[in-house]
């Protein structure tokens, strides 16, 4: 009998360190990827140390390359399709330094968004100088914070998201139209996306979504918009009403400031470097 009590004490203080050591285990995240594409298998491309702050990334569909720009630099560099690579002697500087945020391409001109709501638009001279004009100015009230930018051709404009504006609070995301006619700005939103959807439908509790960048899917013709701060992609329909909520891995998705598509539905997603690190653009080809 003494024998079966401490056959017995052994087993249970066995079973007892095996549930402890299970319990203090990491629980293994898993992130799914978005419809028609698969996240586990990225094309990663380093960048230059001059966009190691990549802010913005546009496709041009018309010259086949990709433009992009440095955060605090006013310059717009153009990238090479396949090797990402800056194309020499091509740039242009449209401006001084700033707080630069993103940039998209709406009739074949760039137009860039600087933090403060204000859109620089680029145009050339008679003697085909490029450089930047301010083409307006957001006027709503309060402090404000803008990081995403796209172009919706449907509407004709261009569509700001807030990353912090003060008439959201934390029960919404506003988002504002600059209409390429005459009208430009409309201080009253164009829609808002609702802060709680976005909690309900993510995997995972995180911080309050704060849009980094955006662009419509060109086949799909939704939006999709990345979240650095809550490492969250949200897809939704041109209204703002959101359809899902995937999380980013951090370890592929270390900042992402820019978004992008190729007409084929292949994704490109920027990503700021660090102090010692470079910048990246990862691409997820589209599954049909």
């Amino acid at each position: 009998m003494q024998g079966i009590k401490l056959f017995r004490k052994i087993f249970l203080l066995g079973l007892l360190v095996v549930v402890l050591n299970n319990s203090c285990k990491p629980k293994k995240l898993v992130y799914k990827s978005p419809p028609h594409y698969n996240f586990s298998d990225p094309k990663e491309y380093k960048l230059d140390l001059l966009i190691r702050e990549i802010s913005g990334l546009a496709w041009d569909s018309q010259n086949d390359e990709f433009l992009s720009h440095n955060d605090e630099k006013g310059v717009i560099y153009f990238l090479d399709k396949e090797t990402k690579e800056i194309k020499q002697g091509r740039e242009i500087k449209f401006a001084g330094k700033g707080d630069y945020e993103d940039i998209a391409i709406a009739n074949g001109i760039p137009y860039v968004l600087l933090s403060n709501g204000t859109i620089t638009k680029i145009v050339t001279d008679s003697a085909g100088v490029k450089t930047g004009v301010e083409a307006g100015k957001i006027g709503i009230s309060g402090t404000n914070d803008f990081e995403a930018m796209y172009y919706d051709s449907t509407r004709k404009a261009l569509i700001i998201l807030c990353k912090n504006c003060a008439m959201d609070n934390k029960k919404t995301i506003s988002a504002f139209a600059f209409y390429l006619d005459s009208t430009g700005f409309v201080d009253k939103p164009v829609f808002t996306i609702d802060a709680a959807k976005v909690d309900e439908l993510s995997p995972r509790k995180t911080s309050k979504l704060q849009p980094s960048a955006a662009a419509i899917h060109p086949k799909l013709n939704k939006l999709f918009i990345l979240s650095s701060a809550s490492n969250q992609l949200v897809i939704a329909d041109l209204n703002g009403n959101v359809e899902s909520v995937y999380m980013l891995a951090k370890k592929l998705f270390p900042q992402p400031e820019g978004i992008a598509f190729k007409s084929a539905g292949d994704i490109f997603i920027s990503n700021e470097g660090g102090v010692t690190s470079k910048g990246s653009i990862i691409r997820f080809a589209y599954i049909p």
